[in-house]
């Protein structure tokens, strides 16, 4: 058996999950493919051949960019493990999407897990699942690791899980209202939300560590300054790893996700 593994991960915290994750499968024969740079281009992958796959949620959805750079996978009734890693809010239909991205493409969905991440709005001044996936985390990602491996092994890997089935975080109501009606208000009002980071040239030493980490090519390497905020997902990659802390992403969104989803929430998987 050769587990392959693909993970778009722009902070770091994806990857993390994927790596805990295959630790507890503990296969000898492992392909990690990172697509966060790049394409994971045309490959197809056999029923022995099992393929974890890590993305991040951005706004309820798997990361559109990450989608769009495995779009020449293949599977050949191949069994895939489709995991979704969230900011502690909820990762809302991402999971299925993913599922569902994948059996279009002759995969079997034979475990899926949902796991938290740091978010990537948190800051100091706006903590949001700070740290994670933490020790804690990653010893979960392992014990699933090993339920997927005890799967495949047993030869019960045709058994396909129903995504939508996972338990889903919990949250409290009257929280869920209060984020819902703040981001209506925001919405009908029409406030005007960043598109992009912001620098400052004080702070900024022209590294263009900046440029290495956007996944995105937003950001000139020859001038770190400026972003593309046409090309920027905001995945804040940029921000959290400036040396100098020159970049900053200002959103109203970091406040609020801060205060209302501050109680950890725990990870879930179905094998």
């Amino acid at each position: 058996m050769e587990l392959h593994i693909l993970t778009f991960s722009p902070t770091g915290t994806s990857r993390k999950v994927a790596e805990g994750i295959a630790g507890g499968i503990d296969c000898p024969a492992t392909h990690l493919t990172d697509i966060t740079h790049k394409e994971a281009g045309q490959q197809v992958f056999g029923d022995s051949q099992p393929l974890l796959v890590s993305l991040p949620v951005y706004g309820g959805h798997v990361a559109p960019m990450a989608l769009k750079r495995m779009e020449g996978i293949r599977g050949n009734n191949t069994p895939a493990i489709a995991v979704v890693v969230y900011g502690n809010r909820h990762y809302e239909q991402a999971l299925e999407e993913l599922a569902a991205f994948l059996s279009e493409r002759g995969f079997r969905i034979v475990a899926a897990g949902t796991f938290v991440g740091e978010h990537s709005y948190s800051t100091e001044q706006t903590p949001i699942a700070v740290g994670r996936p933490d020790a804690r985390d990653l010893e979960f990602a392992g014990q699933f690791g090993q339920e997927i491996a005890k799967k495949l092994k047993e030869g019960s890997g045709d058994e396909e899980v129903v995504v939508g089935s996972i338990e889903q975080p919990e949250q409290d109501a009257a929280t869920m209202l209060t984020f819902k009606q703040t981001v209506m208000t925001w919405m009908t009002s029409g406030l005007q939300m960043p598109a992009s980071p912001l620098v400052d040239a004080s702070l900024c030493s022209a590294c263009g560590i900046c440029a290495d980490l956007c996944p995105s090519s937003a950001i000139d390497r020859n001038s770190p300054q400026e972003t593309d905020a046409s090309l920027c997902i905001k995945c804040c990659a940029c921000v959290k790893g400036c040396p100098s802390q020159a970049r900053t992403f200002p959103t109203p969104f970091a406040r609020l996700l801060a205060d209302n989803f501050n109680i950890r929430k725990e990870n879930k998987f179905l094998v």
